[in-house]
């Protein structure tokens, strides 16, 4: 019996005042592309208009809220992070209305265990359908264990409908609710064959297929076809890194039995089911599979949540496991957070579990240690000292159970201190503030030029106003014979370009030769790595003159003139290809047979069909070196143009090199060079030089 009934709802508000404080601290901002995606359809659906070729636009779940947030408030930041904070905020009331029942500490720890994930927290401001998923399941947990623990039974429609509005929900936010299925399965199993609340399985049941009616009846009256979703999303498809029907079988069982557990390990998802694993390895363990109780209900759900999660296609047409991505898995930490905080709770009172507990902390400590080579920035190994030094404390007094919690929110808060240094490095608010300040209050007739992201982040910004003076265009989008006579800004963000996937090798000619003293900057800030410059004058990009030479390797088993290492070709996935480990097939060419370069430079392009079975460190090198040794080197990963593994792909890379550079008795030399000494195969390896005016 508690002393004061408060103290649960202080707990309560310390963690939703401590998510709004992160938000305020240590906002990252936004990817720009997905998250900004969202934002343009919730606007324009607050104008009536929307694409329903698009099958983001059948995620009401996240779009209506967001609209009604833009329309009271305008299209910013406040208004994009209110409706998954509010989100946020109900997961921890679920979790603190499923514990409110436990001792304080076991409150506190299983709010802190929701509250204190970084991704949770990452994601807790964020505007992405991922935390609205994760509501969708937790509401539905607490709704089953509410009617089946905690009620008289006496009303099994009431409940059935909640289930199936928080699974609809779930569905409206995102498709990958789907994984809830064989968690749902189970659940009907286990009653059905224990002849138990079959009226409430047959209610749900019913209202499921009401429901599914009105929704393809619903979307057939908007679109004309009843499966316009479903074929909104397979037209949407593209091929990449998690086509895992696209890929060998190695690929597969990698991401099956090994990829998605170190992912679960080293983003800290793992750490709550470690404890429901000692709840499991107790004497008649499986018995929990019964679900006789709300606990043993909760962390079997838990675990058939978490395999389903890694083993169920999210594809009908093929076996399609979800992409390793941390957000995609967020409804797995509130929903694992109740019964650990139980389990944790009897350890505390009882010491339960104990050398259960012992042994899951220190394999996955383990574990996280032959993964990434770290001990202490994850709560494994802090943890299990925690546990050790409690486990064998002799004495049981009270203070030592408030000490416990203490400490263990202390090392759950690792991930989120981490985090919240890296957010105020990035510095978010103050980029934004100097996008406002140079242009968006401005509002004067320009172009702005700038990288992907920060050309979403300026219509974001504008509130997707198409009659504003000014304009932010993308390096892709520019062309400026077409431009008319508005002034031109060059707008360069380190953090954005980097959000873009570009790095220096990708930016335009004009970006990378840049003449500052004709096109002077109106704006620098080198902490932040940003810079504005006024185009004055058109940039002049490099001409392309004659090409000085041109050299193929299709490894077909004839010598080619210069290429090193080009022996041993091998037939892989229909074609005549080079197999390599460390380096590959190297072009090896003395640049003082080109005669003298009589152009402003030389520009040397490689590009090659390059094919990984795995992840890869591997990088397109172009040196310049001569008997002293290399004095022009440079390098790109390659991983950027590889979407699919065990498949060809086209990479390239271009360089310039002015001709006061170059130095007599140099040699050239092209390779690819594989970092982590993986197999990889590479096939017509092209490279040419031209010259440049």
């Amino acid at each position: 019996m508690r002393k004061n009934i408060l103290t649960p709802y202080f707990i309560l508000a310390a963690f939703i005042l401590f998510t709004i404080a992160h938000h305020g601290y240590a906002f990252f901002g936004h990817y720009g592309f997905d998250d900004l995606h969202y934002a343009r359809l919730a606007n324009a659906f607050l104008q009536g208009e929307v694409d329903y070729s698009d099958h983001y636009s059948y995620r009401f779940a996240i779009l209506i809220p967001t609209a009604v947030a833009y329309a009271l408030f305008g299209v910013n930041d406040f208004a994009s992070a209110l409706s998954p904070l509010l989100c946020t905020f109900l997961i921890l009331y679920l979790v603190f209305a499923a514990l409110r029942q436990s001792s304080n500490f076991t409150l506190a720890i299983g709010l802190g265990l929701s509250a204190c994930s970084n991704w949770l927290l990452y994601y807790s401001d964020k505007l992405m359908p991922d935390i609205y998923v994760a509501l969708a399941v937790m509401l539905s947990m607490f709704i089953v264990d509410r009617y089946k623990y905690q009620s008289d039974h006496s009303k099994p429609q009431r409940y059935a409908l909640g289930l199936v509005a928080a699974l609809g929900f779930g569905w409206l936010a995102k498709e990958t609710i789907v994984v809830t299925l064989p968690m749902l399965l189970a659940w009907v199993l286990a009653d059905v064959i224990q002849r138990r609340h079959l009226k409430f399985w047959a209610y749900t049941i019913v209202y499921g297929l009401v429901l599914l009616g009105a929704y393809f009846t619903l979307i057939w009256a908007l679109t004309g076809n009843f499966l316009e979703r479903l074929d909104a999303i397979a037209s949407n498809s593209y091929l990449n890194a998690c086509s895992y029907d696209q890929q060998s079988i190695e690929v597969l069982l990698k991401r099956l039995f090994y990829d998605f557990f170190a992912l679960a390990s080293t983003e800290g998802i793992l750490f709550s089911f470690v404890f429901i694993g000692a709840y499991l390895f107790r004497k008649n363990g499986m018995r929990m599979f019964i679900q006789a109780d709300s606990l043993s209900f909760y962390a079997s759900s838990a675990l058939l949540l978490f395999f389903a999660s890694n083993f169920m296609s999210i594809s009908l047409k093929a076996y399609v496991p979800m992409c390793l991505d941390p957000r995609h898995y967020l409804f797995l930490i509130p929903v694992a957070a109740v019964p650990a905080a139980r389990i944790i709770g009897e350890f505390l009172e009882e010491k339960k579990y104990g050398w259960q507990l012992l042994v899951g902390l220190t394999l996955a400590a383990l574990f996280l240690y032959s993964i990434n080579g770290q001990l202490f920035d994850k709560p494994y190994l802090p943890g299990l000292i925690l546990v050790a030094g409690f486990y064998f404390l002799p004495s049981k007094a009270p203070v030592f159970e408030s000490l416990f919690t203490l400490l263990f929110l202390g090392i759950l808060l690792i991930g989120p201190i981490q985090q919240m240094q890296y957010a105020r490095k990035v510095q978010y608010r103050a980029q934004r503030a100097i996008a406002y300040q140079q242009f968006i209050d401005k509002n004067e007739p320009c172009y702005i030029i700038t990288d992907p992201v920060q050309q979403r982040l300026g219509e974001y910004y504008s509130g997707f106003n198409p009659s504003r003076k000014d304009q932010f265009l993308s390096f892709d989008q520019v062309n400026f014979d077409s431009l008319d006579g508005r002034k031109q800004y060059l707008y360069l963000n380190w953090h954005t370009q980097y959000l873009s996937g570009l790095n220096s090798a990708d930016l335009p000619d004009y970006v990378r030769n840049l003449d500052t003293l004709t096109n002077p900057a109106i704006y620098q800030n080198k902490a932040l790595n940003m810079a504005i410059y006024e185009l004055k004058a058109k940039p002049k990009a490099y001409l392309v003159g004659a090409i000085l030479l041109q050299s193929l390797n299709d490894f077909e088993g004839s010598t080619t003139t210069y290429w090193e290492q080009s022996a041993g070709s091998l037939k892989h996935r229909g074609k005549l290809a080079h197999r390599f480990n460390e380096f590959s097939a190297t072009f090896n060419y003395p640049l003082d047979s080109l005669g003298q370069v009589q152009a402003t430079g030389i520009r040397i392009a490689a590009k090659a069909l390059l094919n990984v079975p795995d992840a890869t460190q591997c990088k397109l090198v172009i040196s310049i070196e001569n008997p002293e040794g290399a004095y022009f080197w440079q390098a790109l990963d390659v991983v950027k143009f590889i979407k699919v593994y065990d498949n060809w792909w086209p990479v390239n890379y271009e360089v310039e090199v002015a001709k006061t550079a170059l130095k007599p008795n140099s040699r050239l030399k092209v390779y690819l060079w594989n970092e982590d000494k993986k197999e990889g195969w590479v096939d017509d390896f092209e490279v040419r030089v031209m010259e440049l005016h």
